[in-house]
């Protein structure tokens, strides 16, 4: 048996233990008419997050003939094989939720800074992205299962495309601004900061490529659904980032993506009759 092969093996053990575990956690279990104990029933589904997305910036100088362009794309496909979905609203994890982390994610991307009419620092740079190299074989990244709040019915996903992005090609040594040492982090996560809207706000932390799903009851008994997403209020940035005394500086931000539910045939199990 191969790493992923392990691995996925891996995970449908622990799905199994935490099935079980959670189904005397939750609420009184029912006896059956032989004396038995029900288990707490779940949807299973397998989820594949796929998308692309893209990062734009331009600075000029009115006193100079300075101009630097930065154009950058990217695409990953993240799929999550066994997420549990409690299906009645007093199981434990209603309020808490409960994380689900992937296997077999892929991802890529390109990145280009082109810096012209700087004296001494006219320089042009590319190189892709990619998904730090792990020993397990995952890209990170995670679902988190809730139950709305205010007795309202469905179920809350909160999908991390990937945990990060790394430069696989071209890093500089960050003394020009077109060699920065990791794009992703120094451009997206750094300069443009997606995600510290949210976090100044007081909010939980929000990762780049995060979308959240809610599926209503009648879309929880189709074998599949698909939603289509993107970009959502907690990762927008301001397309002035910069300006003034001269200097204009405008970025853009964005991405798109879908995000497929495929129920399993999970059913659930009965414990041992008394």
């Amino acid at each position: 048996m191969g790493v992923i092969g392990f691995l996925r093996w891996r995970v449908a053990c622990g799905a199994s233990l935490l099935l079980m575990s959670l189904a005397m956690l939750g609420s009184p279990p029912a006896a059956s008419a032989r004396g038995g104990v029900s288990f707490q029933p779940f949807f299973e589904y397998k989820i594949v997050f796929t998308g692309k997305g893209s990062y734009n910036r331009s600075v000029t100088n009115s006193e100079s003939p300075e101009v630097l362009k930065e154009e950058a794309s990217w695409t990953w496909n993240t799929i999550y094989p066994d997420v549990l979905v409690p299906t009645v609203a007093s199981s434990p994890l209603s309020g808490s939720g409960f994380p689900a982390f992937g296997l077999g994610q892929e991802a890529d991307g390109k990145w280009s800074i082109t810096n012209t009419g700087s004296e001494g620092e006219d320089c042009s740079h590319s190189g892709t992205l990619g998904l730090p190299k792990q020993g397990d074989g995952s890209g990170g990244g995670g679902v988190t299962v809730k139950r709305p709040a205010g007795g309202s019915k469905g179920v809350i996903f909160i999908m991390n495309a990937l945990d990060t992005y790394e430069t696989t090609s071209g890093a500089g040594n960050g003394a020009l601004a077109c060699e920065p040492e990791d794009w992703w982090h120094d451009i997206i996560e750094s300069f443009a900061g997606v995600g510290t809207k949210h976090t100044e706000a007081g909010l939980p932390e929000v990762r780049p490529l995060t979308a959240k799903i809610q599926l209503a009851p009648s879309e929880l008994k189709h074998g599949s659904v698909t939603k289509h997403v993107s970009v959502g209020p907690s990762e927008t940035v301001p397309s002035d980032c910069g300006s003034g005394s001269g200097i204009t500086c405008t970025q853009a931000y964005t991405w798109s993506g879908t995000v497929t539910f495929t129920k399993h045939k999970f059913k659930k199990g009965k414990g041992p009759a008394g």
